[in-house]
């Protein structure tokens, strides 16, 4: 398939794509709902789980208001997709951000974000070593101090270490 090309997925609508993204949204904040659930609380009313709770309720509801929008869509229009670079690019984030919630239950968030920060940022176009080596550290060890010293949350450890 060449550059820019356009593709229908099994000639789906607009309406079918939103539903089933929808969907599968309201899914996903519901998990993450749970799952911040069971993340270590300490004394008072803010834990560790609590941003991640008012994110899993901002999406469900947006999920929700995507729903019932798809569902009052009459308009048939047909949804193409255009495979270009940056569509590309998108969907290889979307695989590194995946590996890296993976790594992340098996190793923790130390080791996972080592993957991560430069891999996105070698997606994102940066090639240099030291850059991305530096700034993985950097990030890390703000990270560390912000949240683990300052606020005194700790990071997640995986499940191997």
């Amino acid at each position: 398939m060449r550059a820019g090309s356009t593709f229908l997925l099994g000639g789906m609508t607009v309406k079918k794509y939103n539903i089933g993204i929808s969907i599968v949204l309201l899914l996903v904040s519901v998990a993450m709902f749970f799952g911040a659930s069971k993340m270590p609380t300490v004394d008072g009313p803010m834990g560790a789980g609590t941003w991640p709770k008012i994110l899993a309720v901002c999406m469900s509801l947006l999920a929700v208001l995507l729903l019932i929008q798809s569902l009052r869509d009459h308009s048939g229009a047909a949804s193409p997709f255009v495979m270009s670079l940056g569509l590309k690019r998108v969907l290889i984030g979307i695989v590194i951000m995946l590996v890296f919630c993976v790594l992340l239950k098996l190793f923790g968030f130390i080791i996972a974000s080592v993957f991560m920060i430069p891999a996105i940022m070698a997606l994102m176009g940066e090639r240099r070593p030291l850059v991305l080596a530096g700034v993985t550290a950097g990030v890390l060890v703000f990270i560390y101090v912000v949240f683990a010293m300052v606020l005194n949350l700790p990071l997640p450890k995986g499940t191997l270490l």
